[in-house]
């Protein structure tokens, strides 16, 4: 059975800028000072956990508690990009088997995907505190493939950033970068991907050209 994996911020959900506000809004209260646009750009595509332990050593529980506190007075107003609703259900009717693999804690993954109604969709979830390691790292899709119980080798992994190319290019596993939301052509390019997707619908396009036989 054929087996997509996806990445959810900036690929299958809208909320990229949610987090990045939520971001910007604890590690300006903390530093007492504003963000510049570099640093803003650099927050992208990063876990909260990664930002803390290179800019705020020693202080990680009061930065994630102010993260929490203003992601989740703004997460509700995540959606999916247009077409992915309709994307995964003809993927689930070909019988796809699909997961994600996300660098956002788990319970904020599942709460979002039950808000835009897409949790049903995927037989497995991997957030970032399942792992120890995360992207480009490739433990979260390695764990993601072993609880299907696949081989690397017939899995897509679809994502918006180079982290997650590498990170499925480590894994053994073919790697997409999505442009429909914060993927850049450019800077998914210099990660060299299997392909680039120009919009949702090529998604299926991909899934007849590498189905398994």
């Amino acid at each position: 059975m054929d087996t997509i994996l996806f990445d959810l911020d900036g690929t299958l959900h809208d909320s990229e800028k949610w987090y990045i506000q939520a971001c910007c809004h604890c590690i300006e209260t903390i530093r007492e000072s504003q963000l510049t646009d570099e640093e803003k750009s650099y927050l992208i595509g990063k876990p909260i956990t990664r930002i803390i332990d290179e800019w705020f050593s020693g202080q990680k529980t009061e930065v994630l508690e102010s993260f929490f506190r203003h992601y989740e007075m703004i997460n509700d107003q995540v959606g999916e990009y247009n077409g992915i609703y309709k994307v995964l259900t003809e993927l689930k009717d070909r019988g796809v088997t699909m997961g994600i693999v996300s660098s956002k804690y788990k319970k904020y993954v599942i709460q979002e995907l039950h808000k835009t109604k897409l949790y049903p969709f995927f037989n497995v979830i991997v957030g970032l505190d399942d792992c120890k390691e995360h992207k480009p790292n490739p433990a979260p899709l390695l764990k993601a493939v072993n609880e299907l119980q696949i081989e690397p080798k017939n899995c897509i992994y679809i994502g918006d950033q180079p982290t997650d190319i590498l990170a499925a290019k480590a894994a053994g596993i073919k790697s997409f970068g999505a442009l429909w939301g914060e993927g850049k052509k450019e800077k998914l390019e210099s990660a060299f991907p299997t392909g680039l997707l120009q919009k949702p619908e090529d998604i299926l396009i991909i899934n007849r050209i590498y189905s398994v036989s």
